[in-house]
């Protein structure tokens, strides 16, 4: 039997909320004979039971083992150069602390050598004169000027050159410091170091007759996500909303999938598809029981807790089935994701391929593109912000459901502000809002509170306000606008509020009063148009009492 390590890549993925099916492919040029080709490199974590081979060609396929390959060395293909890198950088900055250590001893010795020429020995004479004795260092020697300014030119020159050599030295030792901690980053990017061992999947072949043979490996695997971001843009003067339908990627597996077929999908594999069952709801009453026994049905009651939501875990099914590889063959011109709808999911395939780094940073794609028609709609709370608020009311005439994620809103070509969009099904309606539109004016004013007192005996206040809101339309076309306040609510009969302006029942086409005293009024402005609402309302209490809130 023939035992063949097959170099193979990653040729398609399709991502679902915290998984991901890889889809590997080998190529190979088999004798006749029985083989086992190894698929090295594989993630530790990869689900084993999710374990897939498909091959073209003319063979009979065999067991498919999935095993861990122990070594005395690290057998991680991007972290083994850098290790390698960093020992030879290590080495050299090693060399020239050495180096370093040997200019510091010869300027010692130069500096030990100045100091015996030029301090008198003990107990010596100067000018040359009787050795001290027996046992004292060697005797000054008389020098004259030509000496002694040798000496100085000598010392200056060899001090010189040490501190030339040990500035040079730093430098590369500076240099060689900013490497390692460049590698160091970069290991630490890649994840817990000392890996000697490696994950491979072996596949046992059967080839009648030589030729080539093409195996396709899939497996799922724990850790790559996807989540759904939106650009949503709007203008002055259309009707319409341009939805921009993208997706940030990340996965943490170190390998960088690099023009594969890339797919993102909406099924919810980490949902278990067991449907709950309900048990018995009985009351009874409450019957003490003695501490140590409650102490132990306690322990009895978590530790069955667990062992049901163990079960429960181990025999999850997914709610959706993976979805196969596809082998239609990819359309280069497509400017957008391919929609396809499985039933329980739908499946994004990202148009041009993808090309995701391995190093769970976010890599975003493009999904699809569409326009919709809107209904605009300003908003104005005048009490709380004077601003009026532009919203859109659009139906999602997609094909796809548009996925809870953050929303970038752009007005007229620019940012504006950022929302979030909840689950949007298809064919169903929704309203989002798309900030301030500063071409709308919106005031508020008070005007005045009359304050007057009524009755002799049982005397009573009678308080009046009065507010002005005033809308101005300064945009080039009609708008259509929704102004809400509110009049004070009771709930003491003590206490009467009486609206005044506006009536609802004078003008119910354009003025709505709810059942909790919040007011609405929806008019039209033409451009250029300015419109004054009035707001008062009468508050009676006795003169005793005192009201709080106004």
């Amino acid at each position: 039997m023939t035992i063949t390590e097959v170099e193979s890549v990653v040729l398609s993925v399709t991502v679902y909320q915290g998984r991901a099916m890889i889809t590997r492919e080998a190529k190979a040029r088999l004798a006749a004979g029985d083989h086992v080709l190894v698929f090295p490199g594989l993630p530790s974590d990869l689900d084993r039971d999710s374990l897939q081979v498909k091959g073209t060609g003319e063979a009979v396929l065999g067991e498919c083992v999935f095993e861990t390959e122990y070594f005395e060395e690290d057998v991680d293909g991007k972290r083994r150069p850098l290790l390698a890198e960093r020992r030879r950088v290590s080495d050299e900055a090693e060399e020239l602390n050495l180096h370093l250590s040997r200019l510091d001893g010869e300027k010692a010795f130069l500096d030990r050598i100045s100091s015996l020429l030029t301090t008198p020995p003990p107990g010596g004479t100067p000018q040359g004169g009787p050795s001290a004795g027996p046992g004292t260092p060697c005797p000054q020697t008389v020098l004259d000027v030509g000496t002694w300014s040798g000496i100085t030119d000598f010392y200056r020159s060899k001090h010189s050159e040490l501190d030339s050599l040990r500035l040079t030295a730093e430098r590369k030792l500076r240099d060689i410091s900013d490497k390692i901690e460049n590698l160091d980053a970069r290991l630490e990017d890649l994840g817990a170091s000392g890996r000697r061992s490696r994950e491979v999947v072996k596949v046992g072949i059967r080839k009648k007759t030589a030729g080539d043979l093409v195996l396709r490996l899939s497996y799922m695997l724990s850790g790559p996500s996807w989540r759904p971001v939106y650009n949503l843009r709007a203008s002055g003067d259309s009707d319409t909303l341009q939805l921009e339908y993208d997706a940030y990627i990340s996965q943490a597996t170190g390998e960088d999938w690099s023009g594969v077929e890339l797919r993102l999908s909406t099924a919810r594999v980490n949902v278990s598809g067991v449907i709950p069952e309900l048990r018995p709801w009985r009351l009874e009453f409450h019957r003490p029981r003695h501490a140590v026994l409650r102490s132990v049905m306690a322990k009895e009651s978590a530790k069955a807790d667990l062992r049901e939501v163990a079960d429960f875990a181990s025999g999850a099914a997914p709610s959706a089935p993976y979805e196969e590889e596809d082998a239609a063959e990819l359309d280069f011109e497509r400017d957008e994701a391919e929609v396809r709808d499985s039933g329980a999911s739908v499946v994004f395939t990202v148009a041009g391929g993808g090309n995701v780094s391995g190093d769970n940073k976010d890599t975003r794609v493009g999904v699809a593109r569409r326009e919709f028609p809107a209904a605009f709609l300003h908003k104005a709370v005048p009490k709380l912000a004077e601003f009026a608020y532009l919203t859109a009311r659009f139906k999602n005439e997609a094909d796809f459901p548009i996925l809870p994620g953050a929303v970038n809103i752009f007005f007229d070509g620019s940012f504006v502000s950022g929302s979030a969009f909840g689950l949007i099904m298809p064919g169903q309606e929704t309203e989002v809002s798309l900030g301030v539109d500063e071409g709308v004016k919106v005031e508020y004013r008070f005007l005045k509170r009359f304050r007057k007192g009524e009755g002799l005996v049982n005397k009573r206040v009678s308080e009046q306000f009065e507010h002005q809101i005033r809308v101005t339309n300064n945009r080039t076309r009609p708008v259509d606008l929704s102004v809400s306040d509110q009049f004070p609510l009771t709930s003491d009969k003590d206490l009467v509020v009486k609206a005044l302006q506006p009536q609802a029942r004078e003008n119910p086409r354009e003025v709505a009063l709810d059942d909790e005293s919040r007011i609405t009024w929806t008019f039209s402005l033409k451009p250029g148009e300015k419109r004054e609402l009035p707001l008062a309302y009468l508050v009676e209490y006795p003169s005793d009492r005192r009201v709080e809130g106004l």
